[in-house]
């Protein structure tokens, strides 16, 4: 997903993240209902005498929650671009880690390959013999619109 604003006359503000598979709240949601329907289970069980397949059923709920709180955080990583005159700010967002590198925007140029039948297409930053790749968490549609939009700010891809 790819959100680009302009702050101002002169900066631009790109924001290059996954694609959620849910919002947290539906994956909350998602986790009570099974919940509920694995502690219906657990009764009826419990009412045939069956005791020893509940705990089986404690631990494929502790994994399930685990699962969708690993995906709800995944979802939550993005990278940032800020566009000036003069300077390029990419900032990649990990919770509470941001890893944050400054580029001279007359020195920096992206570099643009094409997708392969084997490969993803690949986009990234080029600086002085640095290359960092953009948008690795994002499909090739997004890539794209990634690639048009850079293009639209006069920005030099190769």
């Amino acid at each position: 997903m790819i959100e680009q604003k302009q702050l101002n006359k002169n900066l631009h503000r790109i924001i290059i993240r996954p694609n959620p598979a849910m919002p947290w709240h539906q994956l909350k949601k998602i986790f009570y209902f099974f919940a509920t329907f694995i502690f219906l289970i657990a009764i009826i069980l419990t009412y045939i005498n069956l005791y020893l397949a509940i705990p089986f059923y404690g631990i494929e709920l502790f994994v399930l929650g685990y699962a969708l709180y690993i995906t709800a955080l995944k979802s939550s990583y993005y990278e940032e671009l800020i566009i000036s005159d003069h300077e390029i700010v990419f900032s990649e967002v990990k919770r509470k880690k941001i890893k944050q590198k400054k580029f001279i925007r007359e020195w920096t140029y992206f570099g643009y390959k094409k997708q392969t039948r084997t490969q993803p297409s690949e986009l990234s930053i080029h600086d002085r013999g640095k290359k960092i790749i953009l948008g690795q968490w994002v499909n090739e549609m997004d890539r794209k619109k990634l690639l048009h939009v850079l293009k639209s700010l006069q920005i030099r891809v190769v």
